[in-house]
């Protein structure tokens, strides 16, 4: 794809017809990618990003779950207002002109789409030309839809993104932000969609038809678990205004730490050795009691009464072995007695005697056993597992034994450490400041407590709504049976099989493949040499994990505001990538928390190597005259956004903030 017009028309701070020609060109036989945008904040910089999506998307422009009235909202506000006059303008459009090649053949675009105010409302029109041609025979549903097949919204997530995007990369830590960008660049975000659209349409169709007496059981679990969603909702949301007083409690406690370091030397080296070992042996006094309590869960109370299970294991052997000779002499009395009835008439008296005195001298002994019974009706088997229950619970009794032994060590280090802090002399001068700071210690302590108390709780309850969900769904499949649409949910069911094969397979191949391009794109732009960092993402959570070359695990709190960001810049770079997709980049203030030597970075090795059309939007402080210098040998055009505050709109000059004529 290449984007060559954009024109605007009374379009947010744009008054009028306002023309860009956005096509590359070539110098010396050289492509020049860049299309620079320059202009305060204000200027309407991200209003020629947004005019691009509203071209291409519509009401996807602002996002999947927007509503229809909150889109004619946004077309309404965004109708320009001339502070000249007072008044706003009753039309507005957006046009843009670009190339996409399909299956060998390129053809070239042209999509408007123009909106007036009508009464309190809006309507909205979208027309498509291709080669110069209408396409005919298309509503605006499906004008639409050709353009979402053409160019997916969340493909395109992935090349135009604005500094918003990049932060939201470079600050998340649970994988949210990675997992929707991956989910986007597989089109894995529409099969969710529809998976869930087919369960929901499989509940209905299951409802309308299930028995009264299901109807009744589904109507209450589904209460219980609109219950759950209630309370897990309110537990996010208490989670995250605890989560906020955290963040607030340990930036001060960061800033008190700060100070306190900063006025240097109050601390001995000593002492803070004696602090450091007392967290380390604190930390594995807490495993240790962790493992005695799991050993304590287990089966080594049982070895508490070690007589007693040598006792059992004794009768119990007895017990098998009287079983054994019970079942012997009962096989021989039988045979004994089937012997005499077969032989009684073949032989005489006498010889039948001498016959069965030798068979009872075969015969099992059991003197002194008398009328004994087992004590015990247990199986071989059953014998079996208790001795494994015993030896393991002499096993974890000696294990037991050692942790205690171990923890003794440590609570009496942890004496000897607590008595040298306190003879250690406090400095007056900083008593007061560490109070605070002990102070904001407990609060976080305390504030931890209850984000784990609450996590536990929302856990518990999750998982109250997943059983209630697979009691739904059993009652949903008996209301199926009996239901004249089995064969719809039949195909439903099948389907939801396909889509979670397709999910796990599609993911895994092409997580691995981002994350080689992943590797490739951030050693490009790091200026850390020696910062040679590489990714694991789990395909299931797509949780990432960073990696140094030696396969050390490195936290992302470790990278510095930069790098967090260069990481995320090369992450979308390495997505675009990995999209398979030629189409161009769109970056709306991208360098504003880089130092000058990863601006530089960027600017050489990211901004003319990134897309075959790269168009920035940017500040007079991100790219300056210097950056602006290295980049004007890619750079095919530039434009200098001015805003007018008495007028209240933007006209637009081409040149840059050192280079100004008047836009054609």
């Amino acid at each position: 794809m290449l984007i060559k017009e954009l024109t605007l028309t009374d379009f947010r701070v744009y008054e009028g017809v306002n023309y860009f020609n956005l096509s590359p060109e070539k110098h010396a036989g050289e492509t020049r990618p860049i299309i620079l945008f320059g202009g305060l904040n204000g200027a309407g910089k991200t209003s020629i990003l947004l005019g691009i999506r509203l071209a291409l998307y519509g009401k996807l422009c602002l996002g999947s779950a927007v509503s229809q009235r909150r889109y004619d909202e946004f077309l309404l506000e965004a109708l320009h207002h001339s502070r000249a006059t007072g008044r706003s303008a009753n039309t507005a459009a957006v046009e843009l002109t670009f190339t996409y090649a399909k299956l060998g053949t390129e053809n070239q675009y042209h999509v408007k789409r123009e909106w007036e105010r009508r009464n309190n409302g809006v309507k909205e029109a979208l027309t498509i030309h291709e080669n110069g041609t209408p396409i005919k025979g298309l509503n605006y549903d499906q004008a639409q839809n050709f353009l979402n097949e053409l160019i997916p919204a969340g493909v395109s997530d992935l090349f135009f993104f604005d500094g918003e995007k990049i932060a939201q990369l470079a600050d998340d830590t649970g994988g949210v932000a990675l997992e929707q960008s991956i989910k986007k660049l597989l089109g894995l975000d529409i099969v969710e969609r529809l998976a869930g659209d087919l369960t929901v349409l499989n509940r209905n169709l299951t409802k309308r038809s299930s028995a009264q007496e299901i109807q009744s059981s589904i109507d209450s679990e589904q209460s219980s678990l609109e219950r759950c969603r209630t309370q897990i909702e309110s537990v996010r949301q208490k989670m995250n205004t605890l989560y906020a007083q955290r963040a607030e409690t340990q930036e001060q406690a960061n800033r008190l730490q700060k100070d306190i370091d900063d006025r240097g030397g109050h601390f001995s080296a000593p002492r803070k050795q004696l602090e450091a070992r007392l967290t380390e042996l604190q930390s594995e006094r807490d495993n240790l009691v962790s493992k005695i309590n799991a050993l304590m869960s287990d089966a080594a109370p049982l070895a508490l009464a070690e007589a007693f299970c040598a006792r059992t294991e004794r009768q119990i052997e007895h017990d098998l072995s009287l079983q054994s000779l019970l079942r012997e002499r009962r096989l021989h009395d039988e045979y004994r007695t089937r012997l005499i009835s077969s032989l009684d008439s073949k032989l005489t008296a006498d010889a039948l005697a001498v016959v069965l005195g030798e068979l009872d001298t075969l015969s099992p002994s059991t003197k002194n056993q008398g009328a004994e019974q087992p004590v015990h009706d247990l199986t071989p088997s059953q014998a079996s597992h208790l001795f494994s229950t015993f030896n393991e619970a002499r096993k974890q009794k000696e294990e037991v034994v050692e942790l205690f032994n171990a923890l003794e060590q440590v609570e009496a280090a942890l004496d000897e450490i607590g008595a040298s802090l306190a003879r250690a002399p406090d400095d007056l001068l900083i008593a007061s400041d560490f109070e605070n700071l002990q102070q904001l210690q407990q609060k976080l302590g305390r504030l931890d407590a209850e984000i784990d108390s609450l996590r536990r709780l929302g856990k518990e309850t999750a998982n109250e709504a997943v059983d209630i969900a697979r009691r739904l769904d059993r009652l949903y499949e008996s209301a199926a049976k009996s239901s004249d649409q089995k064969r719809v949910f039949d195909y439903i069911n099948n389907a939801n099989g396909l889509l979670t094969d397709y999910v796990g397979q599609t993911a895994t191949a092409k997580i691995r493949d981002l994350e080689e391009q992943f590797t490739e794109c951030f050693a490009k732009l790091s200026r850390k040499e020696d910062l040679d960092l590489q990714i694991h993402i789990d395909s299931s959570t797509f949780h990432i994990a960073l990696l140094s070359n030696s396969g050390k695990t490195i936290g992302k709190d470790e990278l510095s505001a930069g790098e967090k960001q260069i990481f995320a810049i090369a992450m979308l770079e390495a997505l675009a990538k990995t999209s398979g997709r030629q189409l161009p980049m769109i970056v709306d203030t991208p360098l504003g928390r880089l130092d000058s030597e990863h601006r530089t970075r960027l600017v050489e090795g990211y901004f003319p190597v990134a897309s075959h059309q790269m168009i920035i939007l940017s500040t007079d402080t991100e790219v300056d005259e210097s950056f602006y210098t290295a980049l004007s040998p890619d750079i095919s055009r530039a434009y200098k956004l001015e805003y007018d505050s008495k007028a209240g709109a933007t006209r637009a000059r081409e040149g840059y903030f050192w280079q100004e004529q008047e836009a054609l």
